[in-house]
């Protein structure tokens, strides 16, 4: 315990010194008032107040003073003397304010020196402060590193109060266990969508928005639902395209065998033959159509049954 003792009582000693010294440097920069009285001004204002109120007086009866060189000579000393109570009172106005004027540029120069000693210490102290940060923002990124986990960086979960000196460590340790935990209960909601849940992952550890990422989900869905119901209904556009156009090219094929007919006919009966026993051509004819396996089916069972030979070429899935 002794030992103890000796040890606290040059820090006692050193705070008390520091404590002391804070006054001392306080108490010199305190400014005040050392020798100041209240000016007073002295003059005999109030007797020329009253005597230029008398000569007024006086001239309210014209009839006393009928003498108008007198009146003039009056009228003249009165603006000169007006002239020189002013220059009187710009006088006073000047001696009064020059202590006052003296005091306040020394006191302006003392505040520009406040000025520059407090951005001094200022800019000390937001040094000191940024290597605080500094290192506890290197102690917050040593212990995510600690935590085997590289889905998203810590940027992405950094708070903003965590630099705070009011901020304990302990806290910050906390903060970033139970955002780790929320990322991976989230990804694992994700996973379970049965569709687009690859995209909507990769979504959300851009942004770790989970609010959003199913909103993505929501709109892939749609997405998705408009795409096929547009493939759909263009696939079935397309067919009655193909429907409407081999009708024309049967028709007018119909029309074209006629012809042929007709022409047959004709050269049988230059030729002195019958018609009837005429053996009609033989073509080779190439198709190809789109339908289900039972439409192959029945396809296949009417050429069949009107003893058409054919021959399967390729079949493929398309949809």
């Amino acid at each position: 315990m002794g030992t103890i003792a000796k040890e606290r009582k040059p820090k006692a000693a050193k705070t008390e010194t520091a404590t002391q010294e804070a006054v001392a440097l306080e108490n010199a920069i305190m400014l005040r008032p050392t020798n100041m009285q209240p000016g007073i001004i002295e003059t005999n204002a109030e007797t020329v107040l009253e005597a230029v109120r008398e000569k007024a007086r006086q001239y309210l009866d014209v009839s006393k003073y009928a003498d108008d060189k007198q009146a003039k000579a009056d009228r003249s000393m009165l603006r000169k003397q007006k002239d020189h109570v002013k220059t009187v009172m710009a006088s006073i106005r000047e001696a009064w304010n020059k202590p006052l004027e003296k005091a306040e540029s020394l006191i302006k120069q003392t505040l520009k020196e406040f000025d520059v000693a407090i951005d001094t210490i200022d800019e000390h102290v937001k040094e000191g402060e940024a290597r605080e940060k500094e290192a506890k923002r290197e102690a917050i990124q040593a212990y995510f590193d600690g935590r085997d986990f590289d889905l998203v960086p810590l940027e992405k979960i950094f708070g903003n109060k965590w630099l705070n000196k009011t901020t304990d460590m302990r806290d910050v340790k906390n903060a970033i266990v139970v955002k780790i935990s929320e990322i991976h209960a989230n990804l694992r909601i994700l996973e379970s969508v049965a569709e687009h849940g690859a995209i909507a992952k990769a979504f959300y550890l851009d942004t770790l928005d989970m609010a959003a990422a199913l909103r993505q989900v929501e709109t892939l869905k749609a997405n998705a639902e408009r795409a096929d119901r547009e493939k759909r209904e263009r696939a079935e556009r397309e067919a009655r395209e193909t429907v409407a156009r081999n009708a024309e090219a049967e028709a007018a094929e119909a029309r074209e065998l006629e012809k042929m007919a007709s022409v047959e006919s004709l050269v049988a009966e230059v030729l002195g033959e019958d018609p009837a026993e005429a053996k009609p051509a033989i073509y080779e004819f190439d198709y190809r159509f789109r339908g289900t396996v039972d439409d192959a089916r029945k396809m296949k069972a009417y050429m069949t049954s009107n003893k058409i030979a054919y021959e399967k070429l390729a079949e493929r899935v398309v949809e």
